[in-house]
Parts: structure tokens; C-alpha cells; sequence
């Protein structure tokens, strides 16, 4: 079964003062820390620019907002990646977490079965729900009710599906969470991270 990795990086940025997802880590764009953090679990990487025109990474393809749902954060991103999506299973990863571990995302994917269709991590007491494995098919539908509705909170939206959430007991092994789940918000996050 093939996964769909779909990057969030249609963000206005305002706090890190620029285009965040072109912004440089150790070398590298924050997308192409993104691309290869889900390399390894996905068969098809697409980029959710938001509406503006964003450069992929190589062998990625750029997807934008519906225009009846510009505006809408992250839900946006997320339906316009799904309705893109090849697979049967969708990755979600905002290009601001560039310390997720790929093993972490590999757990993700693993816990979708019939009993869960939309999965993420929740830890001292903090969903990271723009670190997701979905079903597509269900994740399209619940996504694009909740855009409809004018509803455009991710974590309610996922709720709506049938989910599973990592827990510390999960989530111990990749410790320390705190670095993990680090989102590089600001020009000062991004200038600490260089020198980690």
C-alpha cells in the first residue's frame, strides 16, 4: 500500500519574517528537510503552497489551495493535498518540524487500520496534529465537511474521523519530545536550531 506525503507550506510566515519553507537549516531549505524526513515512507511527495507559487523540492509537485477554501490554514493545505493524493494513505507534515525522527512518521502510518482512520501524536497533554497519517478517502471527506461548515480547526477535524492518538507510552523512544516537536516559528528558533 502506497503513501501520499503531503508538506504544509502555505503559512504567511510573518513571525520568521519571510518565506518559511525556503528558510535555511544546516544547509537546507526547511521543504527539503521535510522532503527528507518522509522520503523514506512515501512513493509521492506533494508540496501545499497555500496559494502562491513555491519551487518544490525534486521529485515533489506543488498543490495549492482551492480557491473556495484560500485563507483557511492548514485544513486548506491538507484538502488540496488529499484530492491530489495517489494513495490510499496520506502523511501530513508541516515543514516547520524538521526534528520529527522518520521513525516517528513511520509510526504514524502503522497505526491506521479499520479501527482508525486518522492518526497523531498528543504529548504533556499537546496534540501535534501537523503530524498526521490518514486514510485518504476518509480524511477527503471529513476535511473538505469541515472547510464547508466554516470549520477550520485541524485537531476537531480530526477527532470527526475514527482516530488513534500516540501516547507517551508510544512516544517514550523518541524522547526527548521537547526537540522532537521543536516548530521553528521565528527567526530566533530557526538561529537556536542552527546551533543544535
Amino acid at each position: 500500500m502506497g503513501v501520499t506525503a503531503v508538506i504544509l507550506a502555505g503559512g504567511r510566515a510573518t513571525r520568521m519574517q519571510g518565506e518559511k519553507p525556503l528558510r535555511l537549516l544546516k544547509g537546507s531549505t526547511l521543504l527539503e528537510h521535510s522532503k527528507d524526513l518522509v522520503a523514506p515512507l512515501a512513493d509521492e511527495v506533494l508540496v501545499a503552497s497555500g496559494a502562491r507559487d513555491l519551487e518544490p523540492p525534486a521529485d515533489c509537485k506543488t498543490v495549492k489551495d482551492a480557491p473556495e477554501f484560500a485563507g483557511q490554514g492548514p485544513l486548506a493545505g491538507i484538502l488540496a493535498g488529499l484530492d491530489a493524493a495517489s494513495n490510499d494513505i496520506t502523511l501530513v507534515l508541516a515543514c516547520d518540524l524538521p526534528n520529527l525522527p522518520t521513525r516517528l512518521l513511520k509510526r504514524l502510518v502503522e497505526a491506521l487500520d479499520a479501527d482508525c482512520d486518522c492518526c497523531w501524536c498528543e504529548h504533556s497533554g499537546h496534540p501535534e496534529p501537523l503530524a498526521a497519517a490518514m486514510h485518504t478517502a476518509a480524511a477527503r471527506e471529513a476535511v473538505r465537511k469541515a472547510l464547508t461548515d466554516g470549520a477550520n480547526k485541524v485537531v476537531p477535524c480530526w477527532r470527526s474521523m475514527a482516530h488513534c492518538v500516540l501516547g507517551p507510552d508510544v512516544l517514550a523512544e523518541f524522547a526527548p519530545l521537547e526537540r522532537a516537536f521543536a516548530n521553528l516559528n521565528t527567526l530566533e528558533d530557526l538561529e537556536r536550531e542552527q546551533d543544535e
